[in-house]
């Protein structure tokens, strides 16, 4: 990207903001959102560059959006220098999640009865519920996802 004008800064802000109650650390907020502007993979150089913030912060964020499913780091030829792009596979941190929905549902259901009573007991079924229809919902989801991917493929 040659700089980058108002509304990528707001975009790339905007998308750190969503990020980070979901754990996300501003930074690497800042760096998934400038990513996903660009056309090809960049240098860490590149991003420090553009985000106006140190090469050590932008490879740190880099390497945790990597760890995590977000970015996929590319080799360049005859370097050893690494690129940073957003994997096409935007589903791989849905996937870690619908996992902790799922093992979060089948603890508050298998214990809600052993270790609570009524209300209690109640209101932790209720979440079970809840989670295990929401990891269902969204595997549904990936799955037509992946389906749609595979047909355009040929």
């Amino acid at each position: 990207m040659d700089g980058l004008g108002a509304d990528e800064h707001h975009f790339i802000r905007e998308i750190a903001t969503l990020l980070a109650p979901w754990g996300m650390p501003v930074m690497a907020g800042r760096v998934y959102g400038y990513l996903l502007l660009n056309p090809a993979p960049v240098s860490v150089n590149q991003i420090a560059t553009d985000l106006r913030t140190s090469k050590v912060a932008a490879w740190n964020a880099a390497r945790s959006l990597e760890e995590f499913g977000h970015v996929r780091r590319y080799g360049e030829p005859g370097s050893k220098r690494a690129l940073y792009g957003p994997t096409g596979n935007f589903d791989v941190p849905m996937v870690k999640q619908c996992a902790l929905l799922g093992s979060l549902g089948a603890l508050l259901q298998n214990s809600a009865s052993a270790i609570a009573e009524r209300d209690v007991a109640s209101r932790l079924q209720e979440m079970a519920r809840f989670y295990l229809s929401m990891r269902k919902t969204m595997e549904t989801t990936i799955r037509e996802l992946n389906a749609n991917r595979r047909k355009r493929r040929g």
